[in-house]
């Protein structure tokens, strides 16, 4: 033969013989043997089994064949892809392959060999079958075809292959068909597919399945764990939540909607007199309170309107019968798979004892306070009228007036002190929704003669510029007081022999509010900067020479505020302050139509 010629030698010695290929030499005879026998075998034991085994068999073989060439079919030509890849087949001596026909767009193929390993062995042992045999070679066909036009995974290609000829039937050459099923049955409808693709989709199914399964059992295995982590959580909350409880110095009782107990802890037990709580357990909530079970009741339905009550006073009745008095705080809940009430439950009897002994008590500083008022009060302005008028009297010595000047500064400190207490009761009372409309026209010239008839004796004008409208305000009924309290630190802190005092009135509109403004202004001795503002503050006195509590400002701010205005304190002339000092009042203007509607 020769050597460098590319067909190989058609007949081949029994005892052993070989082909060439580009120069190369293969073994065929003890391959194509062991094939023939292992067939022969397969056909004897499995039957028509052996055309689907040896066709897997075939595919395995040439995946691992052309395992090196998946990059480049992927970029070649499919034309020189095939026939690059029957090269490699026929390197392996499993025979010669030649490409006869490619219809790309169809994917229809044609191969022959007139050499195929399989049929050969049949042929060189005069064993002519019926049928092809050279499944082993269909199979790797067919894988060579999908890796070769597939752009992807080759199994994405769905090729099946048919030897329509073959030399085991004494035929000069082997050919195959190879093309897609339908379209296999259509150009070779007598022909059976082997059943390749169900077997590949089978073993992926179970290998899909059998992940699947691993998958499920992980994921079982970690549900496991999640529930005995999550049950030991829940474990640990339930003693925490206990200890808490038990912990938490309140009774914290929980009942059935009917008034049994169900759970109670360790101050509960105390509150009710038990000495346990399996005993605090056999007692129904309903029967230890005072007005039985009507109450409970009454709470469930609360509870269940509202959805929760904060400080529900109840009469509780403990074992050894004393009284009690709770303040419940409680919420419907579920409970053990049922609804409860959660109640935290206050023993107040003793704050209910310290508030009936405060409000005696508070009842008997109101007495003293009305008493020294009122009473008191009207008993100083007695004494110091007619302390007035004895010292007016022409039959007194010098010694017996300079007493009586002491006296009556005495009288004037007292009456000074029980006017102040009057007055900080006044502004405690005061209800500020209980405003009025008044006329400052009127009030002024009220609160002007109050305070000039307090020093009699002395030589007091206070002028009040009364032209123009009325000056109506919405304010409480202590805006007299608030204008006396002004007019009296005028004649106080004034020296002068004739004092003399202004008020004049203004409008103002602040944040779109407006206001009338009253400006009261003395030629005194006047404020500083610093004290301008602390003048207003409760028990602060600028001149301890001068008698007084320290109060009169500080009330005179509570009603202005109370009222909705402002008080504030500035120089008479402006830079100088010991020319005299100008308190300004600012009190909400009611307009007219608002006056005759409330008329």
């Amino acid at each position: 033969m020769d050597r460098k010629s590319k067909e190989p030698t058609e007949s081949v010695a029994a005892a052993g013989g070989t082909l060439e290929f580009d120069g190369r030499r293969t073994v065929l005879l003890d391959a194509a043997g062991a094939l023939y026998n292992l067939k022969k075998a397969l056909r004897a034991d499995i039957g028509f089994f052996e055309k689907d085994f040896m066709f897997r068999a075939g595919q395995e073989g040439a995946k691992e064949c052309v395992s090196g060439r998946l990059e480049a079919a992927r970029e070649g030509d499919a034309g020189d892809n095939v026939r690059s890849m029957l090269a490699l087949l026929a390197s392996r001596g499993y025979g010669e392959f030649k490409l006869d026909k490619l219809d790309e767009s169809k994917r229809i193929i044609e191969i022959s060999s007139k050499n195929a390993v399989e049929a050969w062995a049949f042929q060189a042992n005069n064993d002519l079958q019926r049928e092809p045999v050279c499944h082993y070679a269909c199979g790797a066909i067919s894988w060579i075809c999908r890796t070769a036009l597939s752009k992807g995974a080759p199994m994405d290609l769905d090729l099946g292959a048919v030897e329509v000829e073959c030399v085991a039937q004494g035929a000069r050459a082997c050919r195959f068909v190879v093309a897609p099923p339908k379209e296999l049955h259509g150009l070779l409808p007598k022909y059976d597919l082997p059943r390749e693709s169900m077997s590949e989709h089978v073993l992926r199914l179970n290998e899909e399945i059998l992940m699947k399964n691993l998958e499920l059992q992980n994921l079982n295995l970690s549900l496991e764990r999640q529930v005995r982590k999550r049950t030991e959580d829940l474990r640990r909350s339930e003693e925490n939540y206990k200890a808490l409880v038990n912990l938490t110095p309140d009774p914290v009782i929980i009942c059935s909607l009917e008034g049994s107990i169900v759970s109670i802890n360790e101050a509960g037990v105390r509150m009710l007199g038990c000495s346990s709580v399996d005993k605090a357990l056999n007692l129904r909530i309903d029967a230890l309170i005072g007005s039985g079970r009507s109450a409970w009741q009454k709470l469930v339905w609360l509870l269940e309107k509202e959805g929760r009550v904060d400080q529900f006073e109840m009469a509780l009745s403990r074992l050894d019968g004393a009284k009690i008095v709770g303040e419940i705080t409680a919420r419907i809940a579920d409970f053990q798979g049922g609804r409860v009430v959660e109640a935290i439950v206050r023993d107040v009897t003793e704050k209910k004892k310290m508030q009936a002994e405060v409000n005696e008590a508070r009842t008997e500083s109101d007495f003293l306070n009305d008493l020294m008022s009122h009473d008191i009060t009207n008993y100083m302005i007695s004494a110091l009228h007619f302390s007035r008028k004895l010292r007016e009297s022409g039959n007194l010595t010098e010694e017996e007036r300079r007493m009586l000047g002491v006296i009556m500064k005495d009288l004037e400190g007292a009456f000074e002190l029980s006017t102040a207490v009057r007055d900080l009761s006044m502004i405690k009372s005061i209800d500020t929704g209980g405003t009025r409309m008044v006329d400052l026209k009127r009030v002024l010239p009220e609160a002007a003669a109050e305070a000039a008839g307090m020093y009699s004796e002395r030589k007091v004008r206070i002028n009040i510029d009364m032209t123009g409208e009325p000056k109506f305000v919405k304010c409480t009924g202590l805006v007299n007081k608030l204008f006396v309290n002004l007019f009296t630190n005028c004649v106080k802190y004034d020296p002068s022999e004739e004092v003399v005092v202004d008020v004049t009135f203004d409008t103002l509109v602040d944040l779109g509010a407006a206001f009338w403004v009253v400006r009261v202004s003395d030629h005194g001795k006047g404020i500083p900067g610093p004290e301008k503002e602390k003048v207003f503050e409760r028990f602060h006195r600028l001149d301890h020479s001068v008698q007084g509590t320290g109060l009169g400002l500080f009330v005179a701010r509570f009603i202005a505020s109370s009222c909705g205005g402002k008080i504030w304190a500035e120089d008479r002339v402006d830079g100088d302050h010991s020319k005299g000092t100008t308190v300004v009042v600012q009190l909400p203007k009611t307009e007219e139509r608002m006056i005759a509607q409330s008329h």
